[in-house]
């Protein structure tokens, strides 16, 4: 019901690559690599300039967090994402769950903790200089999807498709000059 009624199909999707998006191949100790912890729910990752907006997915789902105590939110974001491709006409995905999500915000990812990016933990920036340096935005998403996460150019089309679904607002990731609202989204 929460996701049809409030239209929170795009931004739970986003919420949940977000907290995957700190994950970093090239670190092995847990939960310094990142992933889908749930460390996304704390400072200082909700306020990540990448993830502008995201603190309205976190507000919609605390109900449910307080409700369903022995889910925890590392499962609870990826779910909630799960749920919202599936009712928005995409396929039922299979989950497994029982992640482990992050105590606290001492163990969130930091904004400048991943080799190679300046900010956002290797999130992608929307718009150059890039914060890993690269020249042209295909090789900044190959710095941040190839030697962040291992994704090859298929997957990296793939997970760019996901930005397709929903509205784009100024406030959260900058890419439309429009702003909060109905009359404000883009169209």
């Amino acid at each position: 019901e929460l996701i049809n009624d409030r239209n929170c199909n795009p931004i739970f999707v986003r919420f949940a690559w977000h907290d995957s998006g700190t994950f970093d191949q090239r670190i092995a100790d847990w939960p310094e690599r990142g992933g889908a912890n749930g460390a996304i729910h704390f400072d200082p990752e909700l306020t990540m300039g990448a993830n502008a907006g995201l603190a309205k997915a976190k507000s919609l789902l605390e109900p449910l967090a307080e409700k369903y105590s022995n889910v925890g939110w590392a499962d609870l974001i990826q779910m909630a994402s799960a749920l919202s491709i599936e009712l928005a006409g995409g396929p039922k995905i299979d989950m497994i769950y029982g992640r482990h999500s992050v105590g606290g915000p001492d163990c969130c990812v930091k904004p400048n903790s991943r080799q190679g990016f300046k900010t956002n933990a290797g999130l992608p920036d929307a718009f150059p200089p890039f914060g890993c340096g690269a020249k042209t935005p295909a090789e900044h998403l190959r710095n941040v999807f190839t030697k962040k996460m291992g994704f090859n150019d298929q997957e990296i089309v793939a997970l760019s498709g996901a930005h397709t679904i929903g509205r784009a607002f100024k406030e959260r990731s900058g890419t439309c000059p429009f702003g909060y609202g109905e009359q404000a989204a883009s169209k």
